[in-house]
């Protein structure tokens, strides 16, 4: 059990040092740092060194900032195009709703004219409604 533990903590590191391997090369460079200022007593290297590490940070927060922007951006472009294509929807049904209506009055007119027709013969009304309606007659 005890294997596998360590055998994922290793992984863990080796995933963690593949995406920061910066952090350990400026704990490296810092160290290097520190033993030549103890040695020469210029604090020029360590400010230099963190200078670095200031400005990667900086620079990372910026990055992240474009990003969450360009987020934002997107996800307010997705919802204007949700909502105009909810809009071009709703707008279809409607024209649909309209015309489906206007096709059920136009089909009661053609109901109507064929009962008036064909009130006194009954065969002819079958055979025209069936016509209509699509069905067969027999």
């Amino acid at each position: 059990m005890s294997l596998l533990l360590l055998k994922s903590r290793i992984k863990k590191v080796g995933s963690w040092l593949k995406h920061h391997w910066y952090v350990p090369l400026l704990i490296l460079a810092l160290i290097v740092a520190v033993l030549i200022w103890t040695v020469t007593r210029n604090g020029a290297y360590i400010a230099t060194l963190l200078d670095v590490l200031e400005n990667s940070r900086e620079s990372y927060r910026k990055e992240v900032e474009k990003l969450n922007e360009i987020r934002r951006r997107e996800d307010e472009e997705k919802r204007r195009v949700l909502s105009e294509y909810n809009k071009n929807i709703e707008k279809l049904e409607k024209e649909y709703v309209g015309n489906n209506e206007e096709l059920n009055a136009a089909k009661k007119k053609e109901i109507k004219k064929l009962v008036e027709e064909g009130y006194n013969d009954p065969e002819r009304l079958s055979r025209e409604l069936a016509r209509l309606y699509g069905l067969e007659h027999g």
